[in-house]
């Protein structure tokens, strides 16, 4: 498929009520309603209210959506907002989003800012600058970035998280949600973190090494090794801690 040249002119995609559409090179797409495109689209604004199932890529500068949107391939675009649930076949890259909802990606993340508000599962890695969450993440590649920020509303996992400032604790909100729930603690398991700085609270990690570490409550922590700085809060269970500055 051709890709969004800006010196041409090109038509909009507008879709209301249940109906299809084959895929193409647009300037706005617009749905309101139930949505099947039959191929790749690329376009400079992409507004779903409803659900878009899309049999292919899909590339946006400005992606808006309210509702469900399940690509086949992969979703490649500028700023992502969506508030709903989003299914990608293929990875997600963006410049900037933010993910409300149910997020499930197959293979991995690229980007510069991701904010994640809800339950989220990538089969492959993250590689972004920023990354937020507030909710749940299940990761199965190893999450890279320069921030990573995970405020927790339920159990979550990652194979390694390897980043610049690195902090992990539960949401503040998390002791009556998890009333609502009948659910324990929200808590991350990961096999090993790595940083310049690290904070961590409810973490359960076989290895843990960073600059200056701090160990909040509810951790259970193989080994830390630390450059600069180490804390342990008493609530916390380390079975073995060294200095390797």
């Amino acid at each position: 498929m051709a890709d969004y040249d800006k010196n041409l002119k090109h038509s909009d995609l507008k879709i209301v009520g249940d109906s299809g559409s084959n895929g193409g090179v647009f300037n706005k797409v617009n749905i309101v309603g139930n949505a099947e495109i039959n191929g790749d689209i690329d376009c400079q604004t992409f507004k779903c209210t409803g659900t878009a199932e899309i049999d292919g890529s899909l590339t946006s500068k400005i992606f808006k959506t309210t509702g469900d949107v399940i690509t086949k391939g992969s979703l490649r675009g500028g700023e992502v907002n969506l508030t709903g649930n989003l299914n990608i076949r293929g990875s997600l890259t963006v410049t900037k989003a933010q993910l409300n909802g149910e997020i499930q990606i197959e293979e991995g993340i690229a980007g510069d800012e991701i904010g994640i508000y809800g339950n989220c599962t990538v089969k492959g890695d993250c590689q972004v600058e920023h990354f937020r969450l507030k909710g749940a993440a299940q990761v199965d590649g190893m999450l890279n970035a320069e921030r990573v920020e995970m405020k927790l509303l339920g159990l979550s996992r990652a194979k390694e998280i390897v980043g610049g400032h690195i902090r992990i604790q539960p949401h503040s909100s998390w002791r009556w949600m998890s009333l609502l729930k009948n659910s324990g603690a929200p808590e991350l398991k990961v096999e090993v973190i790595e940083g310049d700085v690290i904070w961590l609270e409810h973490t359960v990690a076989d290895v843990v090494r960073g600059g200056d570490v701090t160990i909040g409550p509810g951790c259970r922590i193989g080994l830390v090794e630390y450059r600069g700085t180490f804390h342990q809060d008493k609530q916390s269970d380390i079975a073995e801690s060294r200095n390797v500055g």
